[in-house]
């Protein structure tokens, strides 16, 4: 893989604000060490066209290699055209893949149905309402 990993500390806290706005039962499930791997355009048909069988580029894939490894590929360049299409900044565009991916590295799925769809962009919608607006403190009781 040529692709750029993201792995620099302003990149790690971005990750860590995003996994802090998950809710507790999918961040748990998430891998212990994630990577975040910027790929081209070709590079991104070629993976998908050979694990998803869609022989066109795509924003994000996501694979888990074990429990305490996996990576999210994003395509800048896709997740570019598609944030300008919809109307969205390319960093929320950016923000709602990786989001994507870090559901899909918990085992959370949207291809079963269109109830499960409908379920997946729910819950990716309310992670990404809570990243703009700050993730939950937590009080406690004296």
């Amino acid at each position: 893989m040529k692709g750029t990993i993201l792995h620099t500390p302003k990149n790690i806290s971005f990750a860590k604000r995003i996994v802090k706005c998950l809710p507790q039962a999918i961040a748990k499930r998430l891998p212990a060490e994630i990577s975040v791997v910027s790929v081209s355009t070709a590079e991104s048909r070629v993976l998908n066209c050979r694990y998803l069988k869609k022989d066109k580029a795509t924003n994000v894939l996501s694979f888990r290699y074990s429990d305490e490894y996996g990576e999210i590929l994003v395509c800048p360049a896709v997740i570019r055209a598609e944030a300008k299409a919809q109307g969205h900044s390319f960093e929320y565009q950016m923000t709602w893949m990786i989001v994507h991916g870090m559901l899909h590295l918990s085992g959370v799925h949207h291809e079963q149905s269109a109830l499960a769809e409908k379920k997946f962009s729910r819950v990716e919608q309310e992670i990404l309402e809570q990243f703009r607006n700050g993730p939950p403190r937590h009080h406690h009781r004296r």
